[in-house]
């Protein structure tokens, strides 16, 4: 993708989940808007690219972050990373590797980001953490995954037009 597209979109994702998205929480839950992009172009677009969008997008988060600086980029390019290995295999056209995608990377996502944390000595409830923010976020980001799905199998219709489902 070129980058005159890819920088601005990334840039507006960013700015869309640190300002706008902490204000409006679904049940007490935020939409963790980034990795539902991440993951979603790991589906459908070209093989590798997710993982250069996750690098993006995470060094952007990174910088507007308080957590210790490459967390979220280190963590969003290799959830990009593995999203985009699995696509060849068995994603690509499947119905339920969306949903079971999204679970499984928002969990991966947030198990990965405590682990660094954890490295840095903050103090973490595992346990609490897990069946009370790391479950519930996987929930609400595949229940909002379709509408970041559908526009960028578009784009990517229109960026990659050889490229079939």
């Amino acid at each position: 993708m070129p980058a005159w597209i890819l920088i601005p979109l990334l840039g507006i994702v960013a700015t869309v989940q640190v300002a706008w998205l902490p204000l409006i929480p679904i049940f007490g839950f935020k939409i963790d808007l980034a990795l539902i992009v991440v993951v979603t172009w790991g589906l459908v677009g070209p093989i590798g690219e997710a993982a250069l969008w996750g690098f993006i997008v995470g060094l952007l988060l990174d910088l507007a972050s308080g957590l210790p600086f490459g967390i979220h980029t280190l963590t969003l390019t290799v959830v990009g990373l593995l999203v985009g290995l699995g696509q060849t295999t068995f994603f690509r056209g499947n119905l339920i590797a969306p949903p079971a995608m999204m679970v499984a990377a928002t969990i991966v996502y947030n198990i990965f980001v405590l682990a660094i944390l954890s490295l840095f000595n903050w103090n973490i409830n595992w346990t609490d953490y897990l069946f009370r923010v790391i479950l519930p976020t996987s929930l609400l980001n595949t229940l909002v995954g379709p509408l970041a799905y559908f526009p960028l199998q578009w784009l990517q219709q229109k960026l990659y037009p050889g490229l079939e489902f």
